[in-house]
């Protein structure tokens, strides 16, 4: 599925049977990420900025899981089971994930032309985790939504500059304002470009709170300081 020009948006699925993964649902207990976080960002931070450091592990799930399951679907309209219970991930050696795999064959996926029931599994995944980690990291889920939002776009601008591959249903997870139950999305207006000094600014809706740790230091497309789009 991910020949040629597509070939990067799988980069980080786990396809070597021996490489050692984690389940998900083993990944998210409190004491997984107490271990995670403590050998990524040391004890200090784990004490002080908690919230902070569960947005950057948000940062890399949505990095390894929204490539792969967005290109398969709108390139192929194919996908993999995205329970909890049917995903792992790989662990870089300093603790944040690097990788994941798919517990189950390829199948065909819906190609509805409406966003939310195409991508539904995902967004249903993507709601468990974010409700999760907010619980866990006491971070507001809008923060981590914007944190899915961001990948997701990037993703899609991605795509679309490397192949003729459809990318409007995908978009569509980012235009609406409303689902279809009437409830508001979360990922609407995750990413907007806005004209700053002449030139094209790209900017997130909701800041990642990394501008809270100095080390850190705030992210490229930090909305603080710039007018952001009425909801």
């Amino acid at each position: 599925m991910f020949d040629g020009a597509l070939a990067g948006f799988a980069r980080t699925v786990v396809v070597d049977q021996m490489r050692p993964v984690s389940p998900l649902t083993e990944l998210l207990r409190d004491d997984a990420l107490d271990r995670l976080l403590l050998t990524v960002y040391g004890p200090e931070l784990v004490k002080d900025q908690l919230p902070v450091l569960v947005s950057q592990w948000m940062k890399y799930y949505a990095m390894q899981l929204i490539p792969p399951v967005m290109v398969a679907s709108l390139a192929h309209g194919a996908g993999w089971p995205l329970g909890l219970d049917r995903l792992s991930f790989a662990l870089h050696e300093r603790g944040y994930l690097d990788g994941v795999q798919f517990h189950g064959d390829v199948m065909d996926v819906s190609v509805s032309d409406n966003p939310f029931e195409r991508f539904a599994p995902l967004l249903e995944n993507l709601q468990q985790v974010i409700e999760r980690l907010s619980d866990y990291g006491d971070v507001p889920a809008t923060v981590l939504w914007g944190n899915a939002g961001d990948y997701l776009e990037t993703c899609l601008r991605q795509l679309s500059a490397a192949s003729d591959v459809s990318v409007v249903a995908g978009y569509g997870l980012l235009r609406e304002r409303l689902r279809p139950d009437g409830q508001r999305n979360p990922l609407f207006n995750a990413v907007s470009y806005i004209e700053q000094d002449g030139q094209t600014v790209r900017q997130r809706r909701t800041c990642c709170l990394s501008r809270r740790v100095e080390w850190v230091g705030r992210c490229e497309h930090c909305p603080l300081g710039v007018a952001v789009s009425p909801e």
